[in-house]
């Protein structure tokens, strides 16, 4: 079960991609137009000035606070609370699930933004390693060009050219082992 939730969120996670950017008064008027102001008042109070101390946090850890009496707290108490019959507050339920839903969603960001760089590093690595690769193959054709133009080469001129040859010490990559193949079989 809890699969399907993570990838019907991860598909509806409408959360911005620089949303990690968002510090201070940019972060809280982000929580203040996606969730409430007493959400954004909640985690001013906290300091949680980004989405990176969320991770760094539990719902539970959050809400803690609320444990504690204070003028301060009592006014965010008023916000994310109710009070019931003996005086005692409790937690509004809205509150809790905005809090793990926007620690979920942030969390999700942070893998798909992971992958993204994961494989834009490997795309940029698998075009490094054919260029490498493109100039390592002329380098290895060149040498094998002829010195002499003369038709019939003479027993002299292949084994100097053989002896020229660089040895292969290097590995080849998949591309260079395709087509080291195809020659062999061309052959």
């Amino acid at each position: 079960m809890p699969s399907i939730v993570s990838e019907a969120t991860e598909n509806k996670n409408d959360s911005p991609e620089d949303i990690f950017s968002y510090n201070h008064d940019r972060f809280y008027e982000f929580i203040e137009k996606k969730y409430s102001a007493d959400l954004a008042q909640l985690f001013s109070f906290q300091a949680i000035r980004n989405g990176t101390h969320l991770l760094s946090t539990s719902c539970d850890e959050i809400l803690m606070i609320f444990q504690q009496e204070s003028d301060n707290i009592n006014q965010s108490k008023k916000m994310c609370c109710f009070q019931t019959a003996n005086n005692k507050y409790e937690i509004k339920l809205s509150v809790k699930l905005a809090i793990k839903n926007f620690i979920q969603l942030l969390t999700i960001k942070q893998e798909q933004q992971k992958k993204k760089m994961q494989s834009s590093t490997k795309h940029s690595s698998s075009n490094c390693n054919t260029t490498i690769s493109t100039e390592q193959t002329q380098l290895q054709i060149e040498p094998l060009l002829p010195v002499s133009t003369s038709v019939t080469p003479s027993a002299s001129d292949i084994s100097s050219t053989r002896s020229r040859l660089p040895p292969i010490q290097k590995k080849l990559n998949e591309i260079d082992h395709k087509a080291d193949i195809e020659e062999q079989i061309n052959k």
